[in-house]
């Protein structure tokens, strides 16, 4: 579950530690001297569980939310209906976007993979409704590895090209700020027909169907686990 619903189950009683009840989140523990955790009366596992990452294809139309009371189609219905306790998602796209996310119970990977100060390179293909002229693409990519200023952020990308049939753009980030690409292609009044993300960090997204999560290989797992390691040493 997020933080901030862990916050509110201890706030509201809902968590005993050794038989008794817990109300600050922020009390110091001794992992040597738990012997019960409960939630609601039910225990849970003390141990930490083995760091996993799984590939998802995210459909076009999943909202990037735990829970949400207007929107039932999320990402944690499908952590829930998949079984995957204790997991959450780096790498949010917005509900009508899709591709890859990365799904892992590792706390330190999702940030370093989410939060814009670690730069962790992130690729899209992207269709807009109006299709670009090879030499327009060209001016434009050059003023988006320059930087965009909008709505006083500076907005850029590392590396912009052509590609496909029909023709679609890759554009590679390195931030991710919120609605970035987008944001980035309105500045030329494109707009954004089809957003895909392909990569994150070491991990694409590859012939994955949409709705589809499969854990990644040992190697694959190692080098993200590498790349998390090298930015939190690195700051």
């Amino acid at each position: 579950m997020s933080r901030r619903k862990a916050q509110e189950l201890i706030a509201a009683g809902e968590v005993s530690l050794n038989g008794a009840t817990v109300t600050d989140p922020f009390v110091r523990l001794v992992p040597a001297e738990i012997r019960r955790l409960a939630l609601r009366g039910h225990p849970l596992p003390i141990e930490a569980p083995e760091p996993r990452v799984y590939r998802y294809h995210k459909p076009r139309g999943v909202l990037c939310s735990h829970d949400d009371r207007f929107y039932g189609d999320t990402v944690g219905r499908v952590l829930r209906a998949e079984g995957f306790v204790g997991y959450t998602w780096a790498g949010r796209l917005d509900r009508d976007a899709e591709g890859l996310l990365l799904l892992t119970n590792e706390g330190d990977l999702v940030q370093t993979l989410t939060h814009p100060r670690y730069e962790v390179e992130k690729t899209y293909h992207v269709w807009t409704k109006r299709a670009l002229r090879p030499q327009e693409a060209d001016r434009i990519f050059a003023a988006m590895r320059s930087g965009i200023v909008d709505d006083g952020e500076t907005l850029r990308v590392l590396a912009g090209r052509l590609q496909g049939r029909p023709a679609h753009t890759s554009v590679t980030l390195a931030e991710g700020r919120k609605h970035e690409v987008k944001r980035l292609f309105a500045h030329f009044n494109l707009e954004v027909t089809r957003l895909l993300r392909v990569a994150i960090g070491p991990v694409r997204l590859g012939e994955l169907k949409p709705g589809i999560i499969v854990r990644l290989t040992a190697a694959e797992e190692a080098s993200v686990f590498g790349l998390s390691r090298s930015k939190l040493e690195a700051r």
